[in-house]
């Protein structure tokens, strides 16, 4: 299994929200790249709900992740795309919340014109190792 030390030097800025500005991966393995996951439902649907819509993102993360035998400690790093500031909150919360105990990811957040899908306010893509 991959070890992974993730730390915010001195000599860099405070990260701006709860994230490591930086992730060394030891000895990994295996290396999996997941694609961006939309808040897009089995049947095709997306909820209004900003949050609803996090929510939807983090369990198709966990859900790809757990297809490779991983889960959430394995995230070597988070980009996320925003089509509104308003999403930021909703999926910031849950974003500490599933790195709630331990040290979370680097990670990248952009806010973006649009998504694929126009009906979607977030899309996340994640990079993990073990």
């Amino acid at each position: 299994m991959a070890e992974i030390v993730f730390a915010n030097p001195a000599t860099l800025p405070a990260p701006a929200a709860r994230y490591s500005m930086t992730a060394e991966v030891r000895e990994a393995r295996r290396w999996v790249l997941i694609s961006g996951q939309l808040p897009v439902t089995a049947d095709g649907l997306v909820p209004d709900d900003l949050g609803a819509q996090a929510d939807l993102v983090i369990a198709h993360l966990r859900a790809a992740l757990a297809h490779h035998g991983m889960d959430v400690r394995d995230i070597v790093k988070l980009t996320t795309y925003l089509t509104t500031r308003e999403a930021r909150q909703p999926w910031q919360q849950r974003r500490d919340a599933l790195f709630a105990g331990f040290t979370p990811p680097a990670s990248t957040q952009v806010i973006v014109a649009g998504l694929a899908d126009p009906r979607c306010a977030i899309e996340v893509e994640a990079i993990a190792a073990a």
